[in-house]
Parts: C-alpha cells; sequence; structure tokens
C-alpha cells in the first residue's frame, strides 16, 4: 500500500509540474484560440511573496495532516466540531496568503480592482450611479431595465449582485464608524489598490464606497473558504469522518477558488453545496422511517430556500436544482412517496422565496429570467464558438480549476462505484449534460465552480480507500498549492489594478 501511495503522490507531481511547464512555454492554449482564451500574466511575481504565499501552503498542509490524525484516532461529534471550526479559520487564512504569490496587481490589491471595473464585473458601478439611490424603484423597474442589457455580465444575471452592492454602499455611508474601522484595517496592498485609481475615475470613490468594495472582498471570501463547513457535512452523510476531512481540507486551495477571488462566483459553492447537503441529510433522516419525518421534511425545505437565494443572484443554481432532485429521487433506501414528498417540500421551499421576492419587490422574476436567458443564447450570435472543440476543452479546464491532484484522488475514488456517494454521481451526470447541451462553451472555470466541491467527495473516498494518511494528504495538498500558485503567477482571470 505505502509503494502505491508513493506512485499516486510521483503522478500527481508529474501532472502538476507538466502543466506548469506547458503554461509557462505556452504549449498549451489557455482556451480555443480564435474564439476564447485566457489572457497571461506580462510579469512575474515577487521571490518574497513566493515564499510567504508557500509558507501559508506548508502551514496548511500541516495543520490538514495532523487534524487527520485527530480525526482518525478520536470519534466525537464534539471533536468533529471543533477541528471543522479550526479547518474553517485555515481555510480564510490560506486563501489571503496565497495572493501574496501573484504578481503586482494580481495580489491582494485585486479585491480593490475587480468588483469596480466594469469590464470585470460592472454590478458596483450600476449601484452606485443607478440603483442606491432608491433600490425598491430599481428592482420594480428591473424587468424592463435587463431587457435593453448587453449579453455580458449584466444581461444574464439576476439583480442580486446589484442589490447586495446597494446594502453594503448604504450600511457604510449610514456608519461613519464602519467605514472608517474598515479602510484604516484593510491591508496595505489593497489600500495602493485603490490609490491606483486616484486620478483615473471621473467620480472618486468616497471613503465609503471604498469600505463597500472592500466588504464585498472580505464577504466573497468567507463564503468561499467557508464552503468547507457544509462539503464536510455533506460527505458525512455517506462517508466517514477522515474521508470527509480530505475532501473539505482540498477545497481552499483548488485552483478556481483562489483565482478568481474576489469574483462573486467564488462565493456560490458555499449556496450550493449547503442546498446540496440539507438535501442529502433530509433524505438521510428518512431512512428507516414509513412515514415523512418534520427534520427530513424542515430540510427539504431549507434546501429549496436556499437555492432560491442563490437564484436571486444566478441562473447557474437551476442545474442544481436537477442535482439536488437527482439525488433525492435514487436515494432507493426510503421509499417513492417520501422521496416525492422530499422533492415536493423541496419545491415548495424554493418557490416560497420566489413568491414573496416577486411580492416584495413588484418585479416579475419569470420576466427577468426569461431576459437572462435570452442574453445569454444571444452571447454566442456575437462571439461565436466551436461546439466541437469546447466539448473536449471544457472537462480539461475543469479538471485544471478543481487541481489536478484533488482529482487524481477522484478518480481513484470513482473506482469504488458502490461507495461513491448519490451527491457525486448526480453533480457528475449534471456537468456531462451542461456539456454536452453546449450552454457553456468556455469559461467554466468559473461558471461551474458552484458544481466543484460535491466532486471532491470522491476524492475524499479516494484517500480513504487507499488508507492515505496525514503524510500523504499534506503532501498532496502541497502539490495542489504549488500548481494554484504556479497557474496565479502566469494567467490571468481577473483584471488587474
Amino acid at each position: 500500500m505505502r509503494i502505491k501511495l508513493w506512485l499516486i503522490l510521483i503522478v500527481q507531481a508529474a501532472l502538476v509540474v507538466l502543466l506548469a511547464i506547458a503554461v509557462k512555454r505556452k504549449v498549451m492554449p489557455l482556451g480555443v484560440p480564435g474564439e476564447w482564451e485566457w489572457l497571461r500574466v506580462p510579469y512575474s511575481p515577487t521571490w518574497l511573496g513566493l515564499v510567504l504565499a508557500g509558507l501559508s501552503v506548508a502551514a496548511y498542509a500541516g495543520f490538514v495532516a495532523l487534524g487527520l490524525r485527530s480525526i482518525a484516532a478520536r470519534k466525537s461529534r464534539r471533536f468533529e466540531t471543533t477541528w471543522l471550526t479550526g479547518l474553517l479559520v485555515a481555510a480564510a487564512g490560506v486563501q489571503v496568503m496565497i495572493p501574496m504569490g501573484a504578481p503586482e496587481g494580481y495580489d491582494l490589491a485585486k479585491w480593490a480592482s475587480v468588483n469596480y471595473v466594469s469590464g470585470s464585473t460592472g454590478y458596483f458601478q450600476i449601484a452606485r450611479q443607478q440603483a442606491v439611490r432608491d433600490p425598491w424603484q430599481f428592482l420594480a423597474k428591473y424587468p424592463d431595465w435587463i431587457r435593453r442589457q448587453d449579453s455580458l455580465h449584466i444581461g444574464t444575471h439576476p439583480p442580486g449582485l446589484i442589490v447586495v452592492q446597494c446594502v453594503l454602499l448604504r450600511v457604510m455611508e449610514q456608519n461613519p464608524a464602519l467605514s472608517d474601522f474598515l479602510v484604516d484595517q484593510m491591508p496595505s496592498t489593497v489600500e495602493l489598490g485603490f490609490r491606483a485609481f486616484a486620478g483615473y475615475d471621473p467620480q472618486p470613490l468616497t471613503r465609503a464606497e471604498r469600505a463597500g468594495l472592500y466588504a464585498t472582498a472580505l464577504l466573497t471570501l468567507f463564503a468561499c473558504a467557508g464552503t468547507v463547513v457544509p462539503l464536510y457535512l455533506l460527505a458525512r452523510v455517506a462517508l466517514p469522518a477522515p474521508a470527509a476531512w480530505a475532501a473539505a481540507a482540498l477545497w481552499p486551495l483548488a485552483p478556481a477558488a483562489n483565482l478568481f477571488q474576489p469574483v462573486a462566483d467564488t462565493a456560490y459553492p458555499f449556496l450550493s453545496t449547503s442546498a446540496l447537503a440539507l438535501a442529502c441529510w433530509a433524505a438521510r433522516f428518512q431512512q428507516g422511517s414509513h412515514r415523512p419525518t418534520f427534520a427530513g421534511m424542515f430540510l427539504a425545505a431549507a434546501s429549496g430556500i436556499v437555492m432560491a437565494l442563490g437564484m436571486v443572484f444566478t441562473l447557474a443554481f437551476l442545474p442544481v436544482g436537477l442535482i439536488v432532485a437527482l439525488v433525492l429521487g435514487w436515494n432507493f433506501s426510503i421509499t417513492w412517496k417520501t422521496r416525492a414528498l422530499l422533492i415536493f417540500a423541496t419545491g415548495l421551499g424554493f418557490l416560497s422565496i420566489f413568491l414573496m421576492g416577486w411580492v416584495a419587490t413588484g418585479a416579475d422574476p419569470l420576466i427577468i429570467a426569461s431576459w437572462n436567458l435570452h442574453h445569454h443564447a444571444r452571447f454566442y450570435d456575437e462571439y461565436p464558438r466551436t461546439y466541437r472543440l469546447w466539448l473536449l476543452a471544457n472537462p480539461i479546464e475543469t479538471a485544471i480549476a478543481i487541481g489536478l491532484p484533488s482529482v487524481v484522488w477522484c478518480a481513484l475514488g470513482l473506482l469504488a462505484a458502490r461507495s461513491v456517494p448519490l451527491s457525486v454521481w448526480s453533480t457528475l451526470l449534471v456537468l456531462v449534460l451542461a456539456n454536452l447541451i453546449g450552454r457553456n462553451l468556455g469559461e467554466v472555470a468559473r461558471l461551474w465552480m458552484l458544481y466543484m466541491p460535491p466532486l471532491l467527495l470522491a476524492a475524499g473516498l479516494g484517500c480513504n480507500r487507499l488508507g492515505a494518511g496525514p503524510t500523504p494528504l499534506a503532501a498532496s495538498i502541497v502539490l495542489l498549492g504549488l500548481q494554484t500558485l504556479a497557474l496565479q503567477s502566469m494567467i490571468q482571470v481577473v483584471y488587474p489594478v
């Protein structure tokens, strides 16, 4: 078994090195040439930044190894909760440190630019110029307003992100002490990022606006790092604690989760994984009972509520609903009537938020969604893509976005087909369908991020199946961190300062 583990680690290391060389020497295209490619970073990071980021990865790997040893030795719910809390803190810490190893402008300075630059997102600019004065009137007119928008970020999304920016701006303007605290405590690199706009913006940022943008980045970071909690809980439905720990510990160093910070897409996995975890636990509470239980129905409804909240931000949560339905529908350990009731409760929770939002704002969500889908379809008319090329490119980009060391463990876990949780198979099926349908021809490292965490359950199963102890897991964590550090030093996925 020890020889097998060494071979696995060698394969992981080889894949990471080959990827780095291929990207550095431009052997591997960063997409499909002539249609869409991620840009390349034109300059290199500092050695000091790389050392600090590398040390943070090593420290995180040591913590994960220690946690695995402790959880495997002492089986206690309270003990698991303590270590999971520690993992949450460690995940946030390492995701703050990793950008220090990026080139200038792509380090923490991007916390100032990503949600400010219109070409990157644009939600802040709309909130600042149009919505913050009267958010309710803006929402009421949103169905007509969205009809006139483009086929890029704004036109293809519901108003959730604009609303969040409005709320944060209002809070900061009405609480100067909070604004001052955030601005005074922000890292010097973020402050330099804001200074880069001085003199270029015809409407210079106020102190409250800087605080609002910084708060946006912090909330995104905490949501992304916080995904380890629902991911661990999702894994514990079907896997032992060591496997669940391994699955959750791999997420914070996933390349996509770090390179795209603080784009809102990095926060979505928290909601999608939470919805799936609630649905799986709803089914778990029904096992052994021939009648619906309150706990099962409540958790199913909560899953629907979380998905509805996600739909406020992006229609990408529609496939999450399909994943949840597959997980509940395929669970043959409970009766078909109970499965139907769980799906009904999930839908009821979803519709309750859906209708409440409609009544509160006066904005018809069906009209908004129809225009979002129309603009999304129009995108491929304006920017044509070759279906067959992206059919192959999308899975490759997804594997790189998750992290090649994690993908190796996933492949080994999938070999034990009967032990693989339903959430993994359901997510894989939906991703295959999404690829075949061709709704996302490119940028899947960002667009499919909310479907990536459940796949790591297969990685946790693979680690547990082959008896990977603390040392092999720590080694994989280090290799995963090295892949992330290498990619962020070479590939541009957000606008620089």
